[in-house]
Parts: structure tokens; sequence; C-alpha cells
């Protein structure tokens, strides 16, 4: 089975949470109570989904995205 709309999948796949070192940001990410939280690389690989980085938070984001904030933060004084 193929997906065939990748928006639906992307949406019933994921749940909104703030970014932990930027919890004024949410994001649509994979967690414990989705499938796709489980799935396999032969699993995904059937339904034409490539490896979902899109769906965790990754530390370099979450840390470049921090010291935006900090940096808008301190250039407003």
């Amino acid at each position: 089975m193929k997906i065939t709309d990748r928006r639906a999948f992307i949406l019933e796949q994921t749940r909104q949470h703030p970014v932990p070192h930027a919890p004024s940001i949410f994001l649509h990410l994979a967690d414990e109570s989705v499938d796709l939280w489980r799935m396999g690389e032969e699993e995904l690989k059937e339904l034409g989904v490539s490896s979902p980085f899109w769906a965790f938070a990754w530390a370099g984001g979450q840390a470049l995205k921090r010291f935006e904030i900090n940096l808008r933060c301190i250039l407003r004084l």
C-alpha cells in the first residue's frame, strides 16, 4: 500500500508538541502514540516513505532556534 495523501499521513502519524528548548514553537512530531514511531525501514519502504527524519525535533535545530530566540531578546534591549 502506497501513501497517496502525504499531508494526511503526516497529520495522522504525528502530534503537535512544544519544542523542548523553544517551548513557544509547536511542531508535528512522532511519539509513542502513533504507528510511525514503531515502523521499521521495511514497513516505511512499503508505504513509499523514506526515513522520517522530519518527524523528530533534532537537537541541532532546537539549539539554533534557542540561540535565535535569545539573540532577539538581547538585541531588543
